[in-house]
């Protein structure tokens, strides 16, 4: 691997862009969990305006892309707009050679550039190479913020309209 190039993703790189995604679910041991085809992303990322996430890639030329890092604006009520790194992907053969750091690198300049207060992501309790890449990149661990989550029938079953009693909440 010589070189690379870390630039903003197209509709073309799509194919691929599902194919990293799918190989970081398999890593995260939830391969059932990704069900996002590949016009999903078409549509969402390359076929609406404004798209709801970015992409930038690192392409290796010969090779294909090598990784990619998918983005996307959000908003705290406290400190503004950030961007939020849903994912940071790097084919197993070019890990540690310098293509997650030149991804990371490039979200970080593309949230400066923009006046954003910070970028979010999170990383599974167990994944302690994540986790040392991104101390060394000079992220903090937020341990007092906790996810959650509602989705699948829990969230279906609000397809019928609030169910929230305005007199008790």
């Amino acid at each position: 691997m010589n070189r690379f190039e870390v630039r903003p993703a197209c509709a073309a790189d799509v194919p691929t862009i599902h194919a990293l995604i799918a190989e970081l679910a398999l890593y995260e041991k939830e391969p059932e969990a990704f069900v996002l085809s590949q016009e999903d992303l078409l549509k969402h990322g390359f076929g609406q305006t404004p798209p709801l996430f970015e992409v930038c890639v690192a392409d290796g030329g010969a090779e294909g892309l090598l990784g990619m890092a998918m983005v996307y604006t959000k908003y705290s009520s406290w400190r503004g707009p950030c961007l939020f790194l849903e994912d940071l992907v790097v084919r197993e053969p070019y890990r540690r050679l310098g293509v997650g750091k030149a991804l990371l690198t490039e979200v970080l300049i593309m949230a400066a550039n923009r006046g954003m207060d910070r970028v979010e992501w999170m990383v599974l309790d167990w994944n302690e190479p994540a986790h040392a890449f991104y101390r060394a990149m000079g992220a903090e661990l937020l341990r007092e913020w906790w996810p959650y989550r509602v989705s699948g029938s829990a969230l279906a079953a609000y397809r019928r309209g609030p169910t929230f009693d305005t007199q008790t909440d």
